[in-house]
């Protein structure tokens, strides 16, 4: 990404979340911000995850590859209409976090874009159903953010947004107020509880309401 580009996404951005409205650019959501991600950071990585999409894709992908260092993590779950019954088919899921060094790649912590590597995106099937094989993120080196997965949906006829992180219940940086702003969605919290199988796998589910 030229310094140029790098510049306009950050306006984007910034923008964005000022709450001006520009044709053609989605709108993030502010409940993205509520964990405590540092908004530079967040800002840089945000920026270099333009890229498009994969032509081909299904409800299921892997992140990293047999080798990547850090603990297995399986996270599914299922889209829905904002009745938050009806399933949605087709809708994009795009996810992206640290490695176990809480780096988004080698260029993370540079001054530029740390373009991410750990990313990838899935379609949900007619079931709502999507679902991701990655490793658990580590915290940023030095931070008090909790753990987390950046994300956005869109397509099917809905806008792109960006979510709410999806963090982790045993995380101890989750803070009583995120516990307490995120209480009582049942599936649709953004705070996971983990279960390990014998497998050593770590799996987590989470529902998304449109």
């Amino acid at each position: 990404m030229s310094a140029q580009e790098f510049r306009f996404f950050n306006r984007r951005i910034f923008l964005r979340h000022a709450g001006a409205v520009l044709v053609g650019l989605p709108v993030l959501s502010l409940s993205a911000f509520a964990g405590g991600c540092s908004r530079d950071r967040r800002a840089l990585a945000l920026a270099s995850t333009s890229e498009t999409e994969p032509k081909e894709l299904s409800w299921q992908t892997v992140l990293v590859s047999k080798d990547e260092p850090g603990t297995p993590l399986v996270v599914t779950g299922r889209i829905f209409a904002p009745d938050g019954k009806t399933p949605v088919e087709g809708i994009t899921l795009h996810v992206y976090h640290t490695d176990a060094r809480g780096l988004y790649s080698e260029e993370d912590g540079k001054g530029g874009p740390p373009n991410p590597r750990l990313k990838g995106w899935m379609q949900t099937d007619r079931e709502g159903r999507y679902e991701f094989r990655t490793i658990r993120p580590a915290s940023y080196p030095n931070s008090r953010n909790p753990q987390h997965i950046h994300a956005k949906v869109y397509g099917a006829g809905h806008a792109e947004r960006w979510i709410p992180e999806y963090w982790f219940a045993d995380d101890p940086l989750v803070t009583d107020d995120m516990r307490a702003k995120h209480s009582g969605e049942g599936a649709f919290t953004p705070i996971m509880s983990a279960t390990r199988g014998d497998d050593g796998v770590l799996r987590c589910v989470r529902d998304i309401k449109l």
